[in-house]
């Protein structure tokens, strides 16, 4: 884990293109030039959030370091900005939870299903003790260092065409197209619903049939894909979140000057913060939008699904799988209990 900075020098990226070097005011070269790699649009707030971090890294390093932000999955795959990283080829990028979970298990953590309430409680917990203990492991386990906040990448919530979810007997029998992930389908089927799998390309078909009863993902899949146009209810179930972790290369990031290293972890911790307010803001336009099409929201009885998972034994089961020094962590951040 990186070492802690001083208090007076810490402050407090989902589903179109170039390279976007930040442009240096200054007359001299930069003497140090890191690249950070991305799969998001352009048009995301993690892109411009990234892009606002770079331009503030030239200009309080007085233009000794310059960081070009390269989105849109230009400089490669998610899997592959990962291994470029570690290796050291590239200094940076960013990456979800859910794409580092295969290589560190303790990413997986926030896929617990129906852990969070809303925004308030993910970032009481990931800036608390629960983000640290997972922050920890990055150097040991994935051969890299990670910056202290993670950004939003959002919450996964229930579309359906019938009948709204407002509470966890509406999804029981529900045939409901799920990610590929075992985790998420086995949540699913400890609440009596029938996941499905089905690639976005032909997600649309599969609702408007009604080969499915409804869906889960974020908002943005639902606008992208134009899914109000034959799904009626969203529940905002927030029933898994994900964010993205800013990776550095160990080795580039210790041959940074103390300086340097307090300029970058300090700007980009703090475009970070933005990011989380652009992502909700975003989410809230969104959710504004498929609304006057038509689509209905509303919100549901969380503790209704955790009751179930409970007793189905679930979380008992998450338990078992991180530990028990672990799981008191996740217990004393989140409050969901055995």
């Amino acid at each position: 884990m990186m070492k802690q900075l001083s208090r007076r020098t810490t402050l407090g990226i989902a589903a179109s293109g170039l390279a976007s070097p930040i442009i240096t005011r200054y007359a001299h070269a930069a003497e140090i030039s890191w690249r950070i790699g991305h799969v998001a649009p352009l048009d995301t707030p993690l892109h411009r959030n990234l892009l606002e971090a770079a331009e503030a890294i030239s200009k309080r390093s007085d233009g000794q370091m310059e960081l070009s932000v390269i989105g849109e999955g230009r400089a490669g795959i998610q899997s592959g900005l990962i291994a470029q990283v570690r290796s050291g080829t590239m200094e940076m990028t960013v990456a979800t939870c859910a794409q580092l979970a295969p290589m560190l298990t303790l990413c997986s953590i926030p896929s617990i299903g129906f852990l969070f309430d809303d925004y308030a409680g993910v970032w009481s917990a990931i800036d608390g003790d629960l983000g640290k203990l997972i922050r920890s492991q990055f150097p040991s386990q994935l051969g890299m260092e990670v910056l202290d906040k993670i950004w939003d990448f959002g919450f996964r919530h229930i579309t359906t065409s019938r009948r709204p979810i407002q509470a966890a007997p509406d999804i029981v029998g529900l045939k409901i197209r799920t990610q590929i992930d075992t985790d998420e389908m086995d949540m699913f089927r400890a609440l009596s619903a029938v996941p499905v799998v089905i690639t976005l390309p032909y997600l649309r078909m599969a609702l408007e049939h009604h080969q499915i009863d409804g869906q889960e993902g974020m908002l943005p899949v639902v606008e992208y894909a134009r899914l109000n146009e034959v799904q009626s209810y969203c529940a905002l179930t927030h029933h898994i979140w994900d964010g993205l972790w800013v990776c550095v290369n160990p080795a580039s990031w210790r041959k940074l000057p103390e300086r340097l290293q307090h300029i970058v972890a300090n700007t980009v911790n703090g475009s970070a913060q933005r990011q989380r307010d652009a992502s909700a803001k975003m989410e809230d336009g969104i959710r504004t939008s498929l609304a006057r099409t038509g689509m209905k929201f509303n919100e549901v009885d969380l503790a209704s699904f955790r009751d179930v998972l409970r007793r189905q034994g679930y979380y008992a089961l998450a338990r078992k799988k991180f530990g028990e020094q672990t799981w008191s962590t996740v217990q004393k951040a989140t409050g969901v209990t055995t």
